[in-house]
């Protein structure tokens, strides 16, 4: 397999691990997450919130994925990108690195939201009790 080739199919494969390890993610979680949105008062919010839990997933994995770009300082032409194979392959892992970090920070955006919510019913239950 040429570079060229190796270029056009290890950048599906690897959006395909980043789409894969995003769903992964959101499978891992979809229970705990929807036992917790459960809980949000008037059932409607719940709802809403496990709809979107998929959607902040996958979303920040695709968007580190195409946050990476090929060309560089010294490669800003098509050809000097797909000469060096090594340089390829440390862009796919570069990729991965991208799609892993921002479903990390997306993550952590979803743990503020239900922290915040909590906090928000804990104060709703002390204030009415």
């Amino acid at each position: 397999m040429g570079n060229e080739q190796y270029l056009i199919v290890s950048y599906f494969v690897v959006g395909a691990g980043c789409l894969g390890l995003a769903v992964a993610t959101y499978a891992l979680l979809r229970r705990s997450f929807g036992a917790l949105s459960a809980i949000a008062p008037g059932g409607r919010l719940g709802r809403i919130l496990r709809r979107l839990f998929l959607i902040g997933i996958i979303l920040p994995a695709l968007f580190g994925f195409f946050s990476v770009t090929f060309r560089g300082c010294d490669r800003d032409t098509y050809e000097a990108i797909i000469k060096d194979q090594a340089y390829l392959m440390a862009k796919n892992q570069e990729q991965l690195g991208a799609a892993l970090s921002y479903v990390a920070i997306a993550l952590l955006v979803w743990g503020l939201i239900v922290s915040i919510g909590f906090l928000v019913l804990g104060k709703k239950k002390k204030g009415s009790g």
